[in-house]
């Protein structure tokens, strides 16, 4: 059983650990890319930290343990994404699991559950939560399956995003 889950705001502070869970090779299966530095995770989650970018990033921390990571945002905020998945009023999400033994226990399912309660408080006029991953990811699409959310369809995004490459299964909770 999946312990209380809670979501600390990421900050500067947590970039070592999430630069090691966006290195570790579970991760970086899904996670593609160029490889995690200190100088490109600051470029990458440094706006968000900053509230410049409007991505809202969390860190997962089961029991008093960080386990992981999670970001949400506005669709409408990053329109050419919006547009290849297709599915108004929604926010997106993002998540992983960065602690090796921590996965295959249920936590990712019981955070993006919980986590989908944080995202419509956040964002009071979206309709749908969405999640994208990798139509090959079985853990992401079962973590997805038992939080509730529901396959809307598998296709191929035509992305410049290298962790979007391949066919896709599109997910959606509704409000």
């Amino acid at each position: 059983m999946v312990g209380s889950v809670r979501f600390d705001p990421l900050s500067r502070r947590d970039f070592g650990l999430l630069r090691s869970w966006l290195s570790a090779p579970h991760v970086r299966e899904w996670w593609r890319g160029a490889e995690p530095t200190a100088d490109l995770v600051e470029q990458e989650y440094g706006p968000s930290v900053d509230g410049v970018d409007p991505a809202r990033c969390f860190v997962i921390n089961v029991a008093g343990e960080r386990v992981g990571m999670v970001q949400c945002y506005r669709m409408a905020d990053e329109p050419e994404w919006d547009a290849l998945v297709g599915i108004p009023a929604a926010a997106g999400v993002d998540y992983l699991i960065g602690m090796p033994g921590r996965c295959g226990l249920g936590i990712g399912s019981s955070a993006i559950g919980a986590f989908t309660g944080l995202v419509f408080g956040l964002y009071d006029d979206v309709e749908a939560i969405v999640a994208v991953p990798q139509a090959d990811n079985q853990a992401s699409r079962r973590a997805l399956e038992r939080a509730g959310f529901e396959l809307v369809e598998e296709r191929d995004l035509e992305s410049d995003d290298p962790s979007d490459a391949g066919v896709s299964a599109i997910y959606e909770f509704r409000r």
